[in-house]
Parts: structure tokens; C-alpha cells; sequence
């Protein structure tokens, strides 16, 4: 076939290529970055032909450290900071250990198995030490393992990005023909400088953006994203004047910075960097996985297997057990994190980078090296992608919090219900009502404004995490709808949604499907609850479920509840119960209710066993 050599004509087959593999992975439930990865090798010059990446001439390279930046702000921006702080000893050394023990043992393996050159061979452990959240997170996001191994291997992911490339652009110099090899002694300084140029340059970055993305001189909340790109550009650059190659660290500093501020719109700006990072390494992935020279690949496999094998069962259990000694994990958690370190599209891109640096100053074996670390990255995705569940069933380290909810669209009747459930839950919130999250922040729960249908704001909310979500919209349709996200791309074991007066009926099939469950026992309607709350017409109260009520034992869809009246939790012991239909009544239960005291006859049982029909009213 004729290959193409437009740059316009390329870049967009590039485009349409990476849209087309990410779409086959959702379909197949995989990491995307393997259809990207398959897709480039076979579109390549030692595919199909069609895509030569050299074409874009040193426009690649550019492309590949503006998409980097984009890539490590987003991750900086989407970091756990309050995570990272309860773990940061683990964390911490995870991020020092692994870039250092791969740098030196799978270096080592590198320059014995494959023949590469010592400077290359370390530069090879320095880049292969790069894991990133494009491959841990669908992962983890399948697997729903516990919260304590999420927040570990995710802020693992996203930290050691930058830390791994500052290491290896370090060893880069030692690489290069005008690189002293004895030189040594100026590794600490050379990665001192870099770490001391990255991080003061990202926290002023970062203060400076939050600084102008709140000033009211700024309105328009689309020029307020443009704005935040050009300055995460500024910041790359402005690093990199300083000293080569620190503004990855800077940029990564700079989202951590800006995420603390209050920045009105910074959802959107989550959507917007998530949106654009994920199209930039789609597109970045695909170009430089066409690159890799299938023949050079296949002539090395043998020794790429035997170091990724000395990577995945020597090496990062050796690091994961050194991480974890004396921390409270359990001994299932560390073998679970010695079992699961895939490699990203940034150990991809700078290894690219590097190898047009290195080939352009006349360097042997650059691509042997490239070729290795795509090997490497190949082996760990596919690995990785296939244990992770048996793996973790078999450690049992799966489930999300039973005792966090997350509480959608229910306006200020959702915080009404949530303060009841907040007596022995975590409850969290998503809502397009901004004074409902004002308030529930102020309360202190995670709380945030957006739609609920868009993934991105499921993400910030971290869904993966929680046991069950409750759906209070004023429809049945965006409550399924909402719930359906939930299940399939969160994979949240409980859903609960408000339904409508026969609607229970009308979308059995969909119900049944997703295993939802009706909230409250009843109907539920969301503008009369909405209007008696905000008009603060209703009162909080409580039934105790004893012999005198005729309660025991029945479902709560089988009671009849009057006008006014809505269950909100049943107490049993310490346990605080979500309402639903299928909740079946206990002696010494106490059902917590909201009421319109006026509503209410006095003496009237506030919640009535079936009438003598055995009709629920």
C-alpha cells in the first residue's frame, strides 16, 4: 500500500485509528491501551503500510512533550491528595524504590540479556519504571478492589510518571556523545536541579493559574479553559528554560497546586484536560506503537520476555514488600501491589522521544532500546489486564466500601437523607444543585456539582469506590439512565433509584437487568419532597418496629404510607439500612422518617401494616 505524506492526511488517520481502538475497548472490557498499541503496529511501516510517523518530522517530537504535559497536569488535577497524605509512607516508597531498583536490576538485566550498553541499559530501567494511570485505572476500575489498594496504585500511577521521566531524562545525559560517562558525581546534582526547578516553577504555576482562573476579569468559563492550557504550556516551557526536560515535573506540581484552590469551575476543567489528555494519548499511542520495528521486536522477544519476567516476579515484589514493611496493610494487600505494575503511554512516549534524540546524535542500539521498553509495556498490559481479576478474588482484596454512598440528584431532600445516613455511613454527593454541594462540603463530605450522566464527574466522585449509589432525580428514565453508568463502567455492587407511580412496572426488564431497587417503599415524588423541604415544612421522626405495630416481618413496599410521610433509613443495632422495597422489618428496628407534621393525624401510626386485603395503601 502507498504510504501517506501529508502531515494533515496522517495526523487524522492517526485520529481516526485511536478513536477506532478505544471504541473496541470498551467493547472488550480492556485497557485501551493494547487496541492502541495492536492498531499502531499493524497501521506502521511494518504493517499495513499507512502510517509513517516520521512524516510529521519534528512535529512528533512536539506533539509528544505537548500531550505529556497535558497528560501530567490532568494527573496532577485528578491526584487524592487527602489519599496520598494517609498513605504517603507507602506511596512515598513506592515512587523511590521501584524507579530505583528498575533502574539498576532491570538495567542490569537489560545490558546481560539484550546486549544494550550500560548508559543505555540504565536509561531502559529508568523508563520501564514509569507505570500511569491510563492502564491502572481501567484496571482497578474492572477489579473494585478495596479503597486502601485503590488510592495506593493509583497515586503510585500518577507521582511516578514524572518521577521516572526526571530520572531518565538525568540518564539521558550519559547517554549522549557529549555526556561525561564518568561524570557520576553530578547525577544528585543534575536530578536536585531538576526537582528543585520543577516543583518551585509548578507551585507558582499552579497558585498563579488558580489566581486568574478565579478572577472575575475572566467570565467566560470556555476562555477560562483555553486559558488554563496555554498556561500548562507556559509552565512546560518556562521549567524546561531553566533546566531540559523539568517541566513534566512542573506541570504534574501545578495541577496538584490548582486542585486546592477554590476554583468555581473546576469540574469543567477536569472534563475539558480529561477529554483532551485522552485524545492525545490515543493519538500519541497509536503514532509511536507504528514506529516499532516488528522485525527487531521479534528477534528480541525472547530476551524482552525473560526481563519483563524478572521484572513482574522479582523485582516489584521485592519493591512492594520494602514499600509496605511496617504499614498497616495486610499481607493480601502487598502481594496484591507486588502483582500489578503496568506500564503507561508516558514510559511509551518518552521512550520515543529519547530515541530520536539519541538516533539523531549517532547513538547505537537507541532503537533496540525503544524496542524494549514497547515490549515491556506490551507484556504488562496483557499481563496485567488477565490477573487482575482472578488474582484479586483469590487474595480477596475485591469490594468497594459497603458503608460509603453516594447520594445523586435528590436536591435538598438528598441532604436530608444524607445526614440520616451519615450516623454510620460516609455519604458523598453529586448534584447539579451548587448550593446543595456548597452545603454538603461545608458539612465536610466529598461533594460535586456536575451532571451525573457524564463519567468525568462519576470520577471525581470516585464511584469506584463507594458500596451503593442512590438516585434521586424527579425521573425514572435519568435515574435508569444514571444507574446504568453506575453498573457498567463504575461496577457499583448496590443501586437504588426514586421511581415514579408505576414505573416499576413500565421498566421491569431494565430493572431487573441492572438489579436496582426501588427506594423509600413508595412512589417517589421529587417536586412535592423538593418544595416541602426548601419551604422547611418537614420534621424528623422515628417508628419503632415492636409487637404492637404489626410491622415485624413484612416488606416495606407491603406497608401502607400515608400522604407526607417519607422513610429515609431503618436503624438495626449500629447499622444504618437504606429504604427500599425489599427491606424486610425487624423486631427493635427503628425506621427514621421525614414527615408533614400536618399531614399526619395525631395518634395515627405514621407507617401501617397492609389492610385486611393485604393491599399495601
Amino acid at each position: 500500500m502507498p504510504h501517506i505524506d501529508d502531515p494533515t492526511t496522517l495526523f487524522v488517520l492517526a485520529v481516526l485509528v485511536a478513536v477506532a481502538a478505544q471504541v473496541a475497548a470498551e467493547r472488550l472490557r480492556t485497557p485501551a491501551i493494547l487496541p492502541w498499541l495492536v492498531a499502531g503496529m499493524a497501521m506502521g511501516p511494518f504493517g499495513l503500510h499507512l502510517l509513517h510517523a516520521e512524516t510529521l518530522g519534528t512535529g512528533l517530537h512536539t506533539l509528544i512533550e505537548l500531550g505529556l504535559a497535558v497528560v501530567l497536569f490532568e494527573g496532577g488535577l485528578n491526584l487524592n491528595l487527602k489519599s496520598l497524605k494517609t498513605h504517603r509512607f507507602v506511596v512515598g516508597r513506592l515512587v523511590t524504590l521501584g524507579p530505583l531498583l528498575n533502574t539498576l536490576l532491570g538495567g542490569a538485566a537489560a545490558h546481560w540479556l539484550a546486549g544494550l550498553a550500560w548508559p543505555l541499559a540504565l536509561l531502559f530501567g529508568a523508563l520501564i519504571s514509569v507505570g500511569g494511570p491510563t492502564v491502572i485505572t481501567p484496571i482497578l476500575r474492572q477489579v473494585r478492589v478495596n479503597r486502601e489498594l485503590n488510592h495506593i496504585l493509583t497515586s503510585e500511577a500518577m507521582l511516578i510518571d514524572a518521577i521516572g521521566a526526571i530520572l531518565a531524562i538525568v540518564l539521558l545525559q550519559f547517554c549522549l556523545p557529549s555526556g561525561d560517562e564518568n561524570s557520576w558525581h553530578s547525577f544528585v546534582r543534575i536530578i536536585g536541579e531538576k526537582l528543585l526547578v520543577g516543583v518551585t516553577v509548578g507551585s507558582l504555576a499552579g497558585l498563579i493559574m488558580g489566581r486568574l482562573l478565579t478572577s472575575q476579569a475572566i467570565a467566560n468559563a470556555e476562555l477560562r479553559m483555553s486559558l488554563a492550557l496555554a498556561l500548562v504550556w507556559t509552565t512546560l516551557v518556562t521549567a524546561d528554560a531553566f533546566s531540559a526536560q523539568a517541566g513534566l515535573l512542573a506541570v504534574l506540581v501545578a495541577g496538584g497546586w490548582l486542585q486546592q484552590q477554590d476554583v468555581a469551575d473546576i469540574q469543567r476543567l477536569r472534563h475539558f484536560k480529561g477529554s483532551l489528555a485522552m485524545l492525545l494519548i490515543a493519538v500519541l499511542f497509536v503514532l509511536l506503537s507504528s514506529t516499532i520495528d516488528l522485525a527487531l521486536l521479534a528477534e528480541h522477544l525472547d530476551q524482552g520476555v525473560m526481563i519483563f519476567a524478572l521484572l513482574a516476579l522479582a523485582i516489584r515484589p521485592a519493591v512492594a514488600w520494602l514499600s509496605t514493611v511496617g504499614s498497616p496493610l495486610s499481607s493480601r494487600q502487598t502481594q496484591f501491589i507486588a502483582l500489578m505494575a503496568p506500564r503507561g503511554v508516558v514510559a511509551a512516549a518518552v521512550a520515543s522521544l529519547f530515541a530520536m534524540i539519541l538516533t539523531d546524535a549517532g547513538v547505537p542500539q537507541a532503537q533496540l532500546m525503544e524496542t524494549l521498553v514497547f515490549c515491556t509495556i506490551l507484556l504488562s498490559v496483557v499481563l496485567y489486564s488477565l490477573i487482575a481479576q482472578p488474582v484479586s478474588k483469590r487474595l480477596q482484596v475485591t469490594g468497594s466500601d459497603e458503608h460509603s454512598v453516594l447520594i445523586i440528584g435528590g436536591g435538598q431532600m438528598g441532604l436530608e437523607l444524607g445526614r440520616t445516613l451519615a450516623q454510620s455511613r460516609e455519604v458523598r454527593y453529586l448534584d447539579l444543585n451548587t448550593a446543595v454541594i456548597a452545603v454538603a462540603k461545608r458539612l465536610g463530605h466529598i461533594a460535586v456539582a456536575g451532571n451525573a450522566l457524564d463519567p468525568l464527574f462519576m470520577e471525581v466522585a470516585h464511584a469506584e469506590e463507594v458500596g451503593s449509589v442512590l438516585v434521586m432525580t424527579g425521573s425514572t428514565d435519568h435515574n435508569l439512565l444514571i444507574a446504568n453508568l453506575a453498573h457498567e463502567q463504575f461496577r457499583v455492587p448496590n443501586l437504588y433509584i426514586g421511581m415514579q407511580e408505576g414505573d416499576e412496572k413500565k421498566h421491569a426488564e431494565t430493572i431487573r437487568r441492572l438489579g436496582v431497587r426501588r427506594l423509600f417503599g413508595k412512589p417517589w415524588t421529587f417536586s412535592y419532597w423538593q418544595d416541602q423541604a426548601n419551604r422547611k415544612r418537614l420534621m424528623h421522626t422515628s417508628q419503632m418496629v415492636d409487637g404492637d405495630s404489626g410491622l415485624i416481618g413484612l416488606r416495606l413496599a407491603q406497608l401502607r404510607v400515608p400522604h407526607g410521610v417519607q422513610p429515609l433509613a431503618v436503624r438495626r443495632g449500629d447499622k444504618m439500612l437504606i429504604t427500599h422495597d425489599e427491606l424486610k422489618l425487624m423486631e427493635g428496628d427503628e425506621i427514621l422518617l421525614l414527615l408533614r407534621p400536618e399531614r399526619v393525624s395525631e395518634g395515627q401510626g405514621k407507617l401501617l401494616p397492609p389492610n385486611p386485603e393485604g393491599i399495601a395503601g
